[in-house]
This record gives structure tokens, C-alpha cells and sequence, in this order.
């Protein structure tokens, strides 16, 4: 269903958005997370994406899927940092392939700590995101 979000519940511990359009990697997603205790905010559609990062909802961490928007990520990721109230939040993106140098470097500058690959295995992607 793209565009959908889906709300936070009030008891999540960890809030966790999503932005990207990967129905199958949501659905898999919130459901490694739900069994830690987190809360998978999804937005599948460019205007919800703008709307939550401006909003004041916090968040603990913020996905963002390289492969839904290419570059539109890196502009993503700077406006997430252009908001005081999320400065902080670190920000991992996802890409189902390996991301060259030039786009980490231009990652890194934009406020990214990590680029993770979107892998099989999600209680290993879970694991590593839990400490970032």
C-alpha cells in the first residue's frame, strides 16, 4: 500500500522511521523490530517522508532506503539535519547493493553514520542497528 503510514503506539520504547517504498523489506522489518521493542514508522511516498521529518514527532533512528530515491536520499538525510530537533538522530541508509565511495563520502557530509546493506538475514541488520 504506498503512501501509507502507520502511526506510533504510545509504549514503543525505540522509535524507529522508515522512508522508502520497499513493501516487503517493511513487513519483514517491523517484524524483527517488534520483537526488540521498536516501533517501525514507514512512509512510502515523498510528501508523508517531508511531513514527518519536519514534524516534532521524535524518532531514535532514521532509515532511509537508498534505492527508492537515489540521490533524493542524500537531499532527505540533509533536511533531517537542517532541523534542530534532529541533529542527533543518526541516520543509516539501506541500498540492496553496495554503495560506491563518492556517494559514502557524500553520505558522511550529509549527516549519514552508516550505509548498511539490505540483507536476508534481518535479525543480523537488526543487530547491527541496534548499536548504531
Amino acid at each position: 500500500m504506498p503512501g501509507s503510514v502507520h502511526p506510533l503506539a504510545a509504549e514503543a520504547t525505540f522509535r524507529v522511521l522508515y522512508l522508502g517504498d520497499d513493501l516487503k523489506f517493511i513487513t519483514a522489518f517491523r517484524e524483527a523490530v517488534s520483537e526488540h521493542d521498536y516501533r517501525l514508522v514507514a512512509c512510502s511516498d515523498q510528501g508523508s517522508a517531508l511531513l514527518f521529518l519536519k514534524s516534532d514527532i521524535h524518532y531514535d533512528l532514521m532509515l532511509i532506503d537508498y534505492d527508492w530515491r537515489g540521490n533524493e536520499a542524500l537531499k532527505l538525510a540533509r533536511l533531517s539535519r537542517s532541523q534542530r530537533h534532529r541533529k542527533h538522530t543518526p541516520i543509516v541508509f539501506l541500498s540492496s547493493a553496495n554503495l560506491d565511495d563518492q556517494t559514502k563520502a557524500l553520505a558522511k557530509r550529509a549527516g549519514v553514520v552508516e550505509c548498511v546493506l539490505k540483507i536476508a538475514d534481518l535479525s543480523e541488520l537488526v543487530s547491527r542497528l541496534i548499536v548504531v
